[in-house]
């Protein structure tokens, strides 16, 4: 069991946070730049895909290997590793290198992303008080919709001005900005009672099958995968089936799921069990897609239906990552939990 402080360390916790939303833009990044960088290099758009969905392998392949490393290599250094290789890597990126250089670029963001979606959160849990741990969840929970919202306000200006390269060195600044301020307002690992070893080779096969037999580590990436596995789709084909509203709810439904999300922190903890919350949050986006569905079917705007759904959504995502702390007061608990939540939340990004 690990102690915990008695008050939440709410600056550390936004820096931590903000170190989250600069790894989701890795993703986000190329999102914006997708055609620039198709023209650039004269690929096709299954290749452009790659790049894109590459950082997202490295986390499919090696979530949960480097939850179980993070308590030997220290949580603090395993962050401000990941966000020194995302610094490097993008300035890289920024110079327009050769093809295969860049894809070189991506699979080490992918380590980096890693790093830092294991890590952080971690971190998070550990600088938070009791009476706030859901809510430091549920914030942390934001940080993809709130990375894809940034990306879409900043890097399109950037990207109009500056071209790819610009997008590229405005991200590898970020950061190296962040880097700075984790460096100095992160405290560093406590020295463990019992020296960590790093984990034998032959042993990772076995922790994989523990993670995901034990409820603390598996079921909130579970969860996490019903919910990219839905969000991607709902982002990408509600818009297309809106009509006329497609601009502004293009716009206004990552926001939702923002919401949602955010929403989640709080009432896991102070009004129901992040167990419950979980159940009635997936029962709630069944009904809510129902109800899109039956609008499309006789002609009504799918609009509204399609706010609410993705408020749902992303409540259900904010609900899996309540859980990592109410199942589990132990860091190394959370470190693996945090692990299968960003592999599996890397399968349900790609399967959906």
């Amino acid at each position: 069991m690990s102690s915990r402080p008695a008050s939440t360390h709410w600056p550390r916790i936004f820096i931590l946070w903000l170190c989250g939303i600069l790894a989701a833009i890795q993703f986000a990044k190329i999102s914006i730049a997708f055609q620039a960088l198709q023209q650039w290099y004269g690929i096709s758009a299954a290749s452009t895909g790659l790049l894109l969905s590459m950082v997202g392998m490295v986390g499919l392949v090696l979530g949960v290997t480097v939850g179980l490393i993070a308590p030997a290599f220290g949580y603090r250094r395993l962050l401000l590793a990941g966000l020194g290789l995302g610094a490097v890597s993008s300035f890289v990126q920024s110079m327009m290198p050769p093809h295969s250089v860049f894809v070189v670029t991506r699979v080490l963001e992918g380590a980096s992303h890693l790093a830092i979606v294991v890590a952080a959160p971690t971190l998070m849990t550990a600088d938070a008080a009791p009476q706030h741990r859901s809510i430091v969840m549920g914030v942390w929970s934001t940080f993809v919709a709130v990375a894809f919202v940034l990306a879409g306000a900043l890097g399109a200006p950037v990207l109009a001005w500056d071209g790819v390269g610009g997008v590229l060195r405005l991200h590898a600044a970020g950061m190296a900005l962040m880097l700075v301020a984790a460096g100095v307002a992160v405290v560093a690992d406590p020295v463990p009672a019992v020296r960590r070893d790093w984990p034998m080779l032959r042993a990772l096969p076995g922790v994989h099958l523990q993670t995901y037999t034990r409820l603390a580590t598996a079921l909130p990436g579970l969860c996490f995968f019903c919910y990219t596995a839905m969000a991607v789709a709902l982002l990408t084909f509600l818009p297309l089936s809106a009509g006329d509203d497609q601009r502004w709810l293009a716009v206004v439904l990552p926001l939702m799921g923002v919401g949602g999300a955010f929403c989640a922190g709080w009432l896991a903890q102070s009004w129901i069990s992040p167990l419950l919350l979980v159940r009635l949050a997936f029962g709630s986006v069944a009904l809510a897609g129902v109800s899109v569905w039956i609008c499309a079917q006789i002609g009504l705007a799918i609009a509204p239906a399609a706010l609410v759904l993705m408020f749902l959504a992303g409540l259900s995502g904010g609900a899996a990552f309540s859980l990592i702390p109410y199942l589990s007061d132990e860091n190394q608990i959370h470190a693996r939990a945090n692990g299968a939540v960003a592999q599996m939340g890397n399968v349900g990004s790609t399967l959906g």
